[in-house]
């Protein structure tokens, strides 16, 4: 298993189950990818990944079988804003990384120009061309809704979810769902009606301790050793199977590989082995985001009604350095604090070096600068952490499905021991992630019945 986060995990576990002797190879000194939880004001506080959602079966499913039911938290039932040209608005409701599902919430909200409304509200009318296979998210929802529903809704929800350009995700790979609603050539506003008398929807969790407990658990299973600061940087066939190789020279051998890499890392790891594999991996790209944790004092927060909802939602198209600010002592009721309000801040978006031009004090003053700018709040950060994410959410653009089934059957055909598995290759989110090192899994048993084991 090369790579430590919660797919390459999740495959670890999975395959161990099945009697193989496995090993998790991790380039850093810490297990779990993009979880990571830090103390800030002596609450544990999630800086990369921050929730799970209860309508994911893998999920809900992998915290049974962890005994983790118990530490669940649920996020409270507060509105998001966002800090749009027109001012601060609510969030519509019905409004998600898909688009509107409802225009009267869209209409009070005040988010839209009257001439924004008007064309969103045609939705339901206009004419359905032949959809292209792909496309962007933001290309497709212009077409149906009009290019201010994309900038204005669309972008601070989905863009923001993926420090990326909705005009260049990709619509099969990203939404979906939605791709499956543009098949059908249904209106995604009726279809939406349709939605609302179904089940109530999901809530978002964490996990008491923070979500570091889960990458915890998945790391005691029998069966898997653990190797870490060891970064595999070259995989190669051998006669006994696979040699993997880093800086200093040779780490092991291994019957079957599963390679659950950021995509810059797994195109160095597969060019020697799979050179047209790697070759399919080299147009994905990364955002390099970061997470800034702030303590202000209570007494500070409690004048402004803006910090009682969950968060900000801060649409590219202002230039803001700031993208999404939750405001986690709202939001998660284990993270209130008698003294301190804590309010997570996030910024990075592709094609974009700010962040990485900046020191930590000064991406710090940047984003309490237009927190503050935003909310009125006048008071300065008692306690802060800095954290950066270098490279670390993969851009799914257009075309991506197809670059990777181009990947996965090089693999299959040449080299069907070894997989890839993570959100570079299907997609962000922890739900994503475990549904991925699942299907690894279930690829290499069907692989090696009975036969996999890893030699030292």
């Amino acid at each position: 298993m090369v790579g430590g986060g919660i797919s390459g995990l999740v495959a670890a576990r999975r395959l161990a189950s099945m009697g193989a002797d496995v090993t998790v190879i991790e380039g850093g000194p810490r297990l779990g990818g993009q979880i990571r939880t830090v103390e800030v004001a002596d609450r544990p506080i999630d800086v990369g990944a921050e929730a799970m959602h209860t309508g994911a079966p893998q999920v809900m499913g992998l915290l049974e079988e962890l005994d983790l039911t118990r530490e669940v938290v649920t996020a409270s039932t507060g509105q998001a804003w966002i800090w749009s040209e027109r001012g601060l608005r609510r969030l519509p409701a019905g409004v998600g990384p898909a688009g509107p599902t409802r225009m009267r919430p869209v209409l009070a909200s005040r988010i839209l120009s009257p001439r924004g409304v008007a064309r969103a509200a045609m939705e339901p009318v206009m004419t359905r061309a032949s959809e292209p296979d792909d496309e962007g998210v933001g290309a497709f929802l212009s077409r149906r809704f009009g290019h201010e529903v994309t900038d204005r809704l669309v972008d601070p929800v989905l863009g923001t979810l993926h420090a990326g350009d909705v005009s260049k995700l990709s619509l099969r790979a990203v939404t979906p769902q939605l791709a499956a609603s543009a098949a059908a050539r249904r209106s995604l506003l009726l279809g939406g009606r349709k939605r609302r008398r179904g089940p109530r929807p999901p809530s978002f969790i964490t996990l008491r301790a923070g979500l570091e407990t889960l990458v915890e658990r998945l790391a005691e299973q029998d069966g898997v050793a653990v190797r870490r600061s060891t970064p595999v940087e070259s995989i190669k066939a051998s006669p006994r199977g696979y040699e993997l190789s880093g800086p200093t020279g040779a780490i092991m051998h291994a019957d079957a590989v599963v390679v659950a890499l950021p995509a810059h890392a797994a195109t160095r790891a597969l060019r020697s082995v799979a050179p047209a594999a790697a070759a399919g991996l080299e147009p994905v790209r990364s955002a390099s985001v970061a997470t800034v944790v702030v303590a202000y004092p209570r007494r500070a927060i409690e004048a402004l009604p803006l910090f009682r909802d969950n968060g900000l939602l801060v649409p590219a198209s202002t230039g803001r350095l700031l993208k999404a600010a939750v405001f986690l002592s709202a939001k998660w009721p284990h993270l209130a604090h008698p003294d301190h309000f804590l309010v997570r801040l996030s910024a990075g978006r592709a094609d974009a070096s700010v962040v990485a031009d900046l020191t930590d004090a000064e991406l710090l003053a940047r984003v309490h600068a237009e927190l503050a700018d935003a909310t009125g709040l006048a008071s300065h950060p008692v306690e802060a952490h800095v954290q950066r994410w270098p490279r670390a959410l993969a851009q799914l653009e257009v075309g991506h499905l197809e670059r990777l089934g181009t990947v996965r059957g090089e693999l299959g055909r040449h080299h069907p021991g070894i997989v890839v598995a993570g959100a570079p290759f299907d997609g962000l989110g922890i739900a994503a992630c475990v549904r991925s090192g699942e299907r690894a899994a279930e690829q290499l048993d069907r692989f090696m019945p009975g036969a996999l084991e890893v030699a030292p």
